[in-house]
C-alpha cells in the first residue's frame, strides 16, 4: 500500500474520531492509555486473522486506529504542562 494511501485512512480516522470523541485527555497516562487500547485491539485482530478466526481487513482498521490515535497523541500533547 502506497504511503499516501495510508496516510489519508489514518487522517480520516483522526478526524473522525475527534468528531466522534471531542475530548482528549490532559492527563498523559490516560492519553497513553487509549493508544495502548487500540494497540491492543490490532495485536487482538493480528492474533484473529492468523489463527484464521478473523480477516486480514480488521487487523488493517485496527493499524489505521492505533496510528490516528498516536497522531492524537502527540497533537495533544503540551512539552509545557509538565
Amino acid at each position: 500500500m502506497r504511503i499516501e494511501t495510508v496516510l489519508i485512512r489514518v487522517l480520516a480516522e483522526l478526524e473522525r474520531a475527534e468528531k466522534l470523541h471531542p475530548d482528549w485527555p490532559r492527563n498523559p497516562i490516560h492519553a497513553g492509555a487509549v493508544v495502548a487500547e487500540e494497540a491492543g485491539e490490532l495485536i487482538q485482530a493480528a492474533l484473529n486473522a492468523d489463527e484464521k478466526k478473523a480477516s486480514r481487513h480488521l487487523m488493517m482498521t485496527e493499524a489505521v486506529h492505533t496510528a490516528a490515535m498516536a497522531l492524537r497523541f502527540l497533537k495533544n500533547f503540551d512539552d509545557e504542562e509538565r
